[in-house]
């Protein structure tokens, strides 16, 4: 076990690593938090070339900004710390308690329903549009079943293990990968570097193909067999949404997560045990009025520590967060710019700037004065 930042954290078991180019990589860990009674949290491990130079810390400095932004929304989890430690740096989240997508299906042997499917691409697009809002447009890059967390009550689903390297911009780590370095969930043009909005409604449709079916999306020379060829309970229309949105092809896809959602509210069933649009609209209005407390959650199927309630006032640790160093010296290098960084205001006297228009309030009251004797 590997102590962290003062034997804040420990990290306890590791639960998957992704390699990208160049030696970089991310490995997700379930960490304590000793400042947390001991209670469980999810820690990103990042390693990045040179983690002194500009481009790094730069990359390290908009991941940090970017996923503290984000995690204010209910189906994502909050970014609660980031530190540098040994060389290699640390992102801290909330655990969410529940089961992922993957293990759904690996313990209950059988697909998802279809009205189930629908309900999770539903809740997913909300999160896809609103980074797709963003400037620049922010990507989650790792959407797959193992991310996507059913919540305690079984209606909420929530998207972690967001990729810290492409929250922070870095794509020049995932041009000329081998395909088969990248899940089988993750969009063809995604080797060549391009990823947007469209590269992850791919792999959210992905991992709906394989909710739904129970059979991961692949296929020869790229053709992915339609989904009611390998479970007829499917609708015809349910089965041609997966079709466009498994398109080789980023243009012939759903271009925004609006307009996929525009199609999934069209099969959306009426069903009570779902939620429904209105209870969505709830859930919109609790957010704004500051009371939202999502399901807690679990990683990869193990349960941990229930997470403290969200509200307006601790949605986010104060910022910035700071990006700091272990070793000797305690070095510490701030996110965001130290108040003594910042170019200092202009220097101004104002009993000297009060006193000039005084006078000059008094001159023209003055040649007023002269003005009317003289022309009566």
């Amino acid at each position: 076990m590997r102590l962290l930042r003062g034997n804040r954290y420990r990290l306890q078991e590791l639960q998957e690593r992704q390699d990208w180019l160049s030696g970089v990589f991310e490995a997700t860990w379930v960490g304590k938090d000793s400042h947390r009674a001991g209670g469980l949290v999810t820690i990103c491990e990042v390693m990045l070339p040179e983690g002194t130079s500009v481009m790094t810390q730069s990359i390290l400095r908009t991941a940090t900004i970017t996923l503290a932004n984000v995690g204010r929304h209910p189906r994502i989890p909050a970014l609660w710390d980031a530190f540098s430690d040994q060389g290699r740096s640390f992102f801290v989240f909330e655990p969410i308690e529940g089961e992922s997508l993957y293990q759904r299906l690996r313990y209950s042997g059988r697909p998802l329903s279809e009205q189930e499917v629908i309900e999770c691409c539903l809740q997913m697009t909300e999160v896809l549009e609103l980074l797709s809002q963003q400037s620049p447009q922010i990507v989650h890059g790792l959407i797959r079943p193992e991310h996507i967390v059913v919540g305690r009550n079984g209606s909420h689903f929530f998207l972690t293990n967001f990729s810290i390297v492409l929250a922070g911009g870095a794509t020049q780590f995932i041009a000329g990968m081998e395909r088969s370095r990248l899940s089988p969930y993750a969009a063809p043009e995604f080797v060549r570097g391009v990823v947007d909005a469209r590269t992850d409604m791919y792999s959210l449709i992905a991992t709906a193909y394989h909710a739904a079916t129970g059979v991961v999306p692949t296929g020869i020379s790229g053709s992915i067999p339609p989904a009611q060829r390998i479970n007829h309970a499917l609708s015809s229309e349910f089965d041609a949404i997966l079709t466009k949105g498994l398109r080789a092809v980023a243009n012939q896809r759903y271009q925004r997560p609006s307009e996929l959602r525009q199609d999934l509210l069209a099969l959306r069933s009426v069903s009570g045990s779902l939620v429904s649009s209105s209870n969505g609209n709830a859930v919109s209005s609790s957010i704004s009025a500051g009371n939202y407390s999502p399901a807690p959650a679990s990683r990869n199927g193990q349960r941990v520590q229930e997470a403290p309630q969200r509200n307006a006032n601790d949605l986010l640790p104060p910022l910035p967060i700071r990006l700091t160093t272990d070793d000797a010296d305690e070095e510490r290098v701030l996110l965001l710019p130290r108040p003594e960084d910042l170019p200092p205001m202009k220097a101004s006297d104002d009993r000297v700037n009060a006193a000039l228009l005084l006078s000059a309030i008094l001159v023209c009251f003055i040649v007023l004065v002269i003005l009317s004797q003289t022309f009566s």
